[in-house]
């Protein structure tokens, strides 16, 4: 059993709730992914504008995006900590980055970040970099 008065063990069992209680919200999250990484010309891109813009229109859309809140306050929730404020679609609460979409929040505190990476950023030797599509979505949790 986890230990879920740790950090970790928090982190961990918000996590566990974004995979068991909103799992149909992840594979949107990855259909969206998938569906922008099908406009590149090859299987990575060097220009963070045709990830992230294309990323939010596509979550947006699919409305997944207006589901992300939920999904957070559930995860928070599941820390058994108080949550600030309720959140919303938007920063500093939900975040679409170059790597996927961050959720945060206040706890306290203490802040709950859950990064639901769709992408991977692939560093060249020089300074430069690109992002590839990754499989599926993982989720990394931490309490900060």
């Amino acid at each position: 059993m986890t230990d879920v008065t740790s950090h970790d063990g928090l982190a961990e069992e918000a996590a566990r709730v974004l995979r068991d209680e909103h799992e149909r919200l992840l594979t949107v999250v990855g259909q969206c992914a998938t569906a922008v990484a099908a406009e590149w010309d090859g299987d990575s891109v060097a220009d963070r504008e045709r990830v992230m813009p294309p990323f939010r229109r596509a979550l947006d859309g699919s409305g997944a995006l207006s589901r992300l809140p939920r999904a957070l306050a559930d995860a928070v929730t599941a820390t058994g900590r108080p949550m600030a404020a309720p959140p919303v679609a938007s920063p500093p609460y939900v975040v679409v980055t170059g790597e996927g979409v961050v959720l945060r929040a206040n706890l306290g505190e203490e802040r709950l970040v859950v990064l639901l990476r769709a992408f991977e950023v692939v560093r060249d030797g020089d300074d430069s970099h690109r992002y590839r599509r990754i499989d599926g979505v993982e989720i990394e949790a931490e309490i900060v």
